[in-house]
């Protein structure tokens, strides 16, 4: 019979087999959440067992199953190295795959998993929830230093489908791997969590999984990392980081604001966009923040989910940015690259300029500031008063002075990007449009 393995209530000596830095990024990702009742609507699926947000949950055995390897799609690397998880077995005796399943979706993997003659794999596999409820920290038992995450396939009105299927498990190790190919030529402010590997079956579409990566930096303990959203997040004993970042570096909230979140953002996300044609999906749970040991920032982003990467293929035409040979998902190049849902307007740029602005300017900006004023009032933390779109209106000034560098002219007087974004993109659009009729005049001319 099946295993669907053990749950493990709240057992967190299980997490003490981690290194300290990942148990520092899991604390972050478990109990610093900004308002997770916002998109943890349990009336929309009554039936979803809770004890799977990351809020509630301890750790628990993953199901696991070993799947011959001619019942799916792999997708990416065959191996992912030594010092992570492996999910193919890859010898004479033993042609499979390890297919992972969230828990709470096992009922509907039953008859493929039948199907296939999959066979529990019979490994103690230990796993805890993250922000993303459907993606998990998960290690084999007595090998911690193999933790890898797991994005699996849920399917909830709670979170709405977030199935993995072939085309978004081929966009996901596809861009990861262009991202690779250049990542020298990109800024040295960005860092990713690679997605090298992923599978899908091939009888049932929707039930595949993706591989991300662990970086080395933060497997040794040089680096942690902490999404955005838990400079904010947290109460009672779980102190928001910020707070802490804030006490720890003797920094004004203004200061902390300008120097980490507004000035070397505006400059990457520009940098990004209009030199590579790469537009992040920058809200506060794929953006991380690259801290020391002790909490304290270090200037550079973390980015992760390549699902929600977008790009500017005519930009990269134009700058002759190439995708590498041989990248996953040509055979359904636009819905897996060149499209962003089902919007009307999902393949221009000015669309994926504006939802990623959008992103960045309410989910971390907006709603940083809404938290620095509550807790001035509550006499939490000191400095001056800040005043209502302060901080927006500092990221602005950050973006136009990046835009006149870049561009080596004035943009005219700074206003409030978070107010008047159509505005600021229309004038980017022109800047955008100039610029590639430069570069096509000068390529005619060599």
């Amino acid at each position: 019979m099946l295993s669907t393995s053990a749950w493990r209530p709240n057992d967190e000596a299980l997490v003490q087999q981690l290194s300290p830095a990942l148990r520092a990024w899991l604390t972050f990702e478990r109990f610093h959440l900004h308002e997770p009742h916002l998109y943890q609507r349990t009336a929309r699926d009554p039936g979803f067992d809770v004890k799977y947000f990351a809020q509630n949950c301890g750790v628990f055995q993953l199901p696991c199953f070993r799947v011959p390897r001619r019942y799916l799609h792999v997708i990416g690397a065959g191996s992912t190295g030594a010092d992570t998880m492996q999910f193919c077995a890859d010898t004479a005796v033993d042609d499979s795959i390890l297919l992972p399943i969230h828990p709470s979706a096992i009922d509907s993997y039953r008859e493929l998993l039948r199907m296939t003659d999959a066979r529990d794999s019979g490994e103690r596999i230990w796993a805890v929830a993250t922000s993303s409820t459907r993606t998990v920290l998960a290690w084999p038992e007595a090998s911690p230093e193999q933790a890898t995450f797991i994005k699996t396939s849920l399917h909830s009105p709670i979170f709405g489908d977030r199935r993995v299927t072939r085309i978004k498990a081929g966009r996901s190790v596809g861009l990861s791997a262009l991202v690779h190919a250049e990542l020298d030529d990109l800024p040295a402010t960005l860092c990713y969590l690679p997605e090298t590997l992923a599978f899908t079956p091939r009888g049932e579409p929707g039930m595949g999984a993706i591989v991300r990566s662990i970086p080395a930096e933060v497997k040794a303990g040089r680096v942690v990392l902490a999404p955005l959203f838990s400079l904010i997040g947290g109460s009672g004993e779980r102190v928001p980081l910020l707070l802490s970042i804030l006490e720890r570096t003797g920094m004004t909230p203004v200061e902390f604001m300008h120097d980490v979140l507004c000035a070397p953002f505006a400059r990457l996300w520009l940098e990004l966009t209009m030199k590579h044609g790469l537009l992040l999906e920058a809200h506060g749970q794929d953006l991380l923040l690259e801290l020391s040991p002790d909490l304290i920032p270090r200037g550079r982003f973390y980015y992760r989910d390549f699902e929600g990467l977008q790009l500017d293929w005519e930009l990269r035409r134009h700058v002759r940015k190439r995708a590498p040979v041989g990248l996953t998902g040509q055979w359904c190049w636009h819905e897996a690259y060149d499209s962003w849902g089902e919007h009307r307007y999902c393949q221009s740029t000015w669309f994926k300029w504006r939802i990623s602005l959008v992103q960045y300017l309410h989910f971390v900006l907006h709603q940083t500031e809404t938290m620095l004023r509550t807790w001035q009032r509550e006499r939490r933390i000191g400095g001056e008063s800040i005043e209502q779109d302060e901080i927006t209106m500092l990221f602005s000034r950050c973006l136009f002075d990046a835009v006149a560098r870049m561009f080596g002219q004035s943009v005219g007087v700074p206003y409030n990007i978070y107010r008047f974004l159509n505005r600021f993109l229309l004038m980017l659009a022109r800047l955008r449009r100039t610029m590639l009729r430069d570069v096509q005049s000068v390529g005619r001319a060599a």
